[in-house]
This record gives C-alpha cells, structure tokens and sequence, in this order.
C-alpha cells in the first residue's frame, strides 16, 4: 500500500501556439480545467498501474475543489483529504504545439494540510511514504521523521526544489530529482549532480530523471542507468508526476528497483504522447502493452 501526502489542484490549461513572452498578451486556442496536483498525479499513477493508495492532503470549500478530486474519486482513498476554508490549490498551464509547458501554481489549501492527517498506523501499514514539495515543507518534514521508525519507505519528489534541512533529507530512503532539481540540490550539498555525489552527500538514495535521455538511480548499493521510451510528445505536464507514481507502484509489488524504472518510463513515455494532466496517466494494460512490444 502506499500513502501519498501532497498537493491537490485544479489545472486551468490553456493552448496557445507559442508561450507567452513578458508582458505579452496570447489568444488561447482552447481551454480546459482538469484535476492535477503533484501528490494527486502520483497517487492517481501508482493506483491506474493497480497500487492501493491513500491519498492525504487538503483541498478547499469552493468550486474548484471538486475539480481536484475528480481524477481519484472511486480509484483513490481519499478519507484523509481535509475540506479547509482556503483556495482549493489552483496552476495555471499554457502548452504549445510541441508539448512544451509554462506552469505557475498558487498553493491554496495545500499549504494548509497538516501531516496529522496520515497516522501512525497507516505508516505501520504502507509499504511506501511518496511525498513532494507543493504542501507546507515543515509538515513534510515532519512526516519525513515520524516515518523513520515505521514500516514504510520514504520517497520525497524534490519538487518544486525547495532546501530541506540536510538532516531532513538524510531521513529519506530515495529521493527524485530532474536534472535542475539535482543541480539545487547539488549546491546547497556543495557536491556534483549526479547520483552518486548526491547520494554521498546527502545519505540517501538518488533517483535522477533526464527526459528523453532516461534516468539513473543509485540506491541500495546499485547504481543503474536506463533509456528513456521512444515516443513523440504532445504534452509534457503529468510526464513525471507518471513515472514516481508508476515506479512507486512497481516496487510497492515486489519489483525490482531495475524493472520498476523500466516500467515507469514506458508509463511516462504514454503520459508524454498523451494530452492533459492526469487524463494522460496511463492503466497497467497500457504499459504492459508497451513493454511487451
């Protein structure tokens, strides 16, 4: 089982034929709200390739808030998502034809979720802990330590890169980063970007993706590198929210670290020649279908 704690938003999507410049006003081509979030893109991943997940987090008392939970609904536990009187987390995205994105997201309720609402016994019980940076950083930490002597892995997406104490980040068992999340963490740790500098300096596990030129994990006394899945992107949004979720669902069932990457960029690489945000997550017989080719 995992638990998520993290963000939960409505995306406002916009399609425009190129990405606004400063002071510049576009016409959209078209327009659509969609739920989104990094926590409730990850959670929704790991459950469409068939994990079972609790989701904990906060969304507001308004409209948007059914925007949110739309994706989870019926798929997710969502028990532990508090109804605050704050914004329901809100981002704005504005895609082009390439699938290139620009994304500005007002926290809302997230940063008002209280980790008190994943308890000891659920930790006790999860396999995995998946965490990101869209919620109060201090409750993230917070959970961060109180999952240290419990059953359950911590995996913290380091996204938006935010500096967490290094003793916070010495707590987690792996921690994700793209190549400019690596780069932040690199010099607040005043060591070299890539996995293994980071991993020495930081004491944990280092998962770092690269796009269209894979990933590279070093963790548990492996180090691996693998290729990204071919594919022709339309939209890049959900992309890597896709591949932590389905790479926390994979080792969540017993895979290994190795075929845990390889499923989760064939994921991504679906997510990436998809449209929208969690409506481009990918089910299990999807990237089954694409690994068995």
């Amino acid at each position: 089982m995992i638990v998520t704690f993290g963000s939960l938003n409505a995306d406002l999507i916009f399609s425009v034929e190129t990405l606004p410049q400063p002071g510049q006003t576009l016409m959209a081509q078209g327009f659509t709200t969609e739920a989104g979030g990094k926590g409730a893109n990850q959670a929704l991943a790991a459950a469409l390739d068939g994990a079972e997940v609790a989701m904990a987090g906060a969304v507001g008392q308004d409209a948007l808030a059914e925007v949110a939970l739309a994706g989870l609904t019926g798929r997710v536990d969502l028990t532990r998502v508090a109804r605050l009187e704050a914004p329901t987390g809100c981002a704005a995205i504005h895609r082009d034809p390439e699938g290139r994105n620009e994304i500005v997201v007002a926290g809302g309720a997230n940063l008002a979720a209280s980790s008190d609402s994943v308890e000891d016994a659920l930790l006790d019980r999860a396999s995995l802990l998946l965490l990101q940076l869209e919620n109060d950083p201090a409750e993230i930490a917070r959970l961060i330590r109180r999952c240290r002597p419990a059953r359950a892995l911590s995996i913290l997406n380091l996204a938006p890169a935010y500096r967490l104490d290094p003793e916070v980040l010495g707590l987690c068992d792996l921690i994700v980063v793209n190549e400019d999340e690596a780069g932040a963490m690199a010099g607040w740790l005043g060591c070299a970007p890539d996995p293994r500098a980071l991993a020495d300096a930081s004491g944990a596990g280092i998962l770092r993706t690269l796009g269209s030129e894979g990933a590279e994990l070093c963790w548990q006394g492996q180090e691996i590198t693998i290729p990204a899945v071919a594919c022709t992107p339309k939209d890049t949004t959900a992309a890597g929210d896709c591949f932590v979720g389905v790479f926390a669902a994979a080792l969540d069932r017993g895979e290994t670290p190795e075929a845990a990457l390889h499923r989760a960029a064939a994921a991504a690489a679906i997510a990436c020649s998809r449209i929208g945000s969690q409506s481009s997550l990918p089910e299990a017989r999807d990237t089954d279908a694409l690994l068995a080719r």
